[in-house]
């Protein structure tokens, strides 16, 4: 039978995986069955808004046109493209106005945020998706957000893969969370060397050996293999979120990449060691 302390990694890593794949897989669902048609846009300007809160349509400027700058000469700009579309569904027409599915659009780079206008003109159709069940919501690029689906699968592999590997650096970081003494009072649960200390070294000794698992799952030189499971895994959910998503994407989705590359080193560097 697994330690305690590796029966609570794989809780809470499969809490974790189970509730990011809902998440991810609730969240592909709904934007996938968003259905599309053709819109027109009505007007299409990148929109200035400056630090003091002013957001004025005088500076706004369209797709092509440079940025015209207020009299008061206000700093620290950011730029949000600013669209407004007309489309119809079942005879109605609805007027739109997101240009992305999730959060607002905002950057610094105004070309960026020109980058992001459907068209450079107002009068021209682009295809624009909707909600069939509340045609007013709608949108024009399918992006996606990931998180926090996305990051607790992130997690769930992690504390998942060091959960059945020797390590147990993140199940030893949540046993040092966790109130095991208040589990003396659970019938049938055992008390432990970390809740019964003994005068006796060498028994304190073997029941920490129990508490933290002399036999992992995976050992020896299989878990180098598994933890580069676990990263390609991880490396995966990074490509398909960029392989589906529509820009901006969500910069949470930069995390798997740092992981990954942060564990291959890792991971090299522990090849090298003497």
């Amino acid at each position: 039978m697994p330690s305690q302390p590796r029966m609570l990694g794989l809780v809470v890593a499969l809490t974790l995986l189970v509730s990011g794949g809902v998440l991810a897989t609730g969240q592909y669902y709904r934007l996938s069955g968003y259905e599309s048609t053709t819109a027109t846009v009505e007007r299409a300007q990148v929109q200035p808004q400056y630090a003091d809160g002013v957001d004025s349509a005088d500076v706004a400027t369209t797709a092509d046109q440079g940025v015209q700058q207020p009299e008061f000469g206000l700093r620290d700009v950011v730029y949000r493209p600013n669209v407004t579309y007309t489309y119809s569904v079942d005879g109605e027409r609805y007027t739109g106005e997101n240009v992305a599915s999730g959060t607002d659009i905002v950057t610094d780079n105004r070309s960026d945020a020109a980058a992001f206008l459907p068209v450079g003109r107002a009068g021209a159709t682009t295809t624009v998706y909707y909600d069939p069940a509340e045609p007013a919501d709608a949108h024009l690029l399918r992006r996606y957000s990931f998180f926090p689906g996305g990051l607790l699968l992130v997690a769930g592999l992690l504390v998942l893969t060091d959960t059945l590997t020797p390590s147990l650096r993140v199940v030893r970081f949540l046993t040092e969370k966790v109130p095991f003494a208040t589990l003396e009072r659970v019938p049938a649960v055992e008390r432990t060397a970390l809740t019964d200390p003994s005068d006796d070294p060498t028994a304190v000794l073997d029941s920490l050996r129990t508490w933290e698992g002399r036999e992992p799952p995976i050992r020896g030189g299989a878990s180098p293999a598994v933890w580069v499971l676990c990263y390609l895994l991880i490396a995966d959910l990074a490509i398909v979120y960029f392989a589906l998503s529509s820009r901006p994407y969500d910069l949470w989705a930069l995390v798997p990449v740092v992981a990954v590359a942060t564990g291959f080193m890792r991971l090299a560097f522990q090849r090298l060691e003497p």
